[in-house]
């Protein structure tokens, strides 16, 4: 069984071989450590997570212009649904960015959400990811900006209300 995986591992490399180096190497090596890191070494938190939370998530390595690092991100799946050890996510990012298209929903910055900036909710990252992502809860997005979001998602998907 692994004797064939290692086999098709070892021809990919073979095609491949001219254009490795050591920072390919290091990244992969990192992205194993944090693999079985992940999978193994970290315990599932126990959270009791609502729709509209954000808490900053890893993301952690991603292939070309995914979403990556560290980030503030909305929790969208409701509490029911939160039972298992996934939770579906829409990250945020800064405002700076100014793309301005029909998956990203422009957020003010104010007392009761405390974010530090203006901010964006990028709709074409949402994703499943595993609980032992989570690191920190920072702060409750207002209601108004939830059914924004679900009207987006309704209008992305083509699904009548």
């Amino acid at each position: 069984m692994y004797r064939n995986k290692l086999n098709k591992i070892w021809n990919l490399i073979d095609k491949i071989k001219t254009d490795i180096n050591l920072s390919i190497i290091s990244d992969f090596l990192e992205w194993f450590y944090e693999t079985l890191n992940l999978n193994f070494n970290q315990k599932e938190p126990n959270l009791n997570l609502n729709k509209g939370e954000i808490f900053f998530i890893d993301l952690w390595k991603n292939i070309w212009s995914e979403l990556n690092k560290i980030r503030p991100c909305i929790i969208y799946s409701w509490r029911k649904y939160n039972k298992s050890n996934t939770v579906i996510i829409i990250p945020l990012k800064s405002y700076k960015w100014k793309i301005n298209n029909n998956f990203n929903i422009f957020i003010k910055s104010t007392k009761y959400n405390n974010l530090t900036v203006d901010s964006m909710v990028d709709l074409s990252g949402i994703k499943q990811v595993s609980k032992k992502r989570i690191r920190l809860k920072k702060w409750n997005l207002e209601y108004k900006y939830i059914d924004k979001i679900d009207k987006y998602i309704l209008k992305i998907f083509e699904i009548k209300n």
